[in-house]
């Protein structure tokens, strides 16, 4: 296990903010701002909040913001919010009522705007 991992158990409920953990597995339910390099979030899990991440895997249900370079969705994720991505993996069966964003990188979205004005 790696130093800087966190486990938020099934059945574990959790409401603050998370950050400076390396990779954290969700399989309770947690209402949480996150920045990790790497989010998993479990099956039977559900995360309400914004996460900022390299990689985001989401197998239960999400509410909220991601910002990530990559993005899997498995066949059992609900997702409703927004999703800001550079890479993006969704298995059949991955329900969205989201707004989807390839490449998030807001520099890159400022300087675009730029140059329509």
């Amino acid at each position: 296990m790696a130093d800087n991992q966190s486990i938020i158990g099934r059945g574990a409920i959790f409401k603050g903010k998370i950050s400076n953990a390396s990779t954290i597995e969700i399989n309770g339910r947690v209402e949480a701002d996150i920045k990790s390099d790497k989010v998993t979030l479990g099956k039977h899990a559900s995360l309400e909040g914004s996460i900022i991440s390299e990689l985001v895997v989401i197998s239960g249900n999400y509410q909220g913001k991601i910002k990530a370079d990559s993005v899997w969705l498995t066949d059992s994720s609900v997702i409703t919010g927004e999703i800001n991505y550079k890479s993006l993996q969704m298995d059949r069966g991955a329900a969205l009522n989201c707004k989807i964003i390839h490449n998030w990188d807001e520099n890159k979205l400022k300087n675009n705007k730029q140059i329509e004005d």
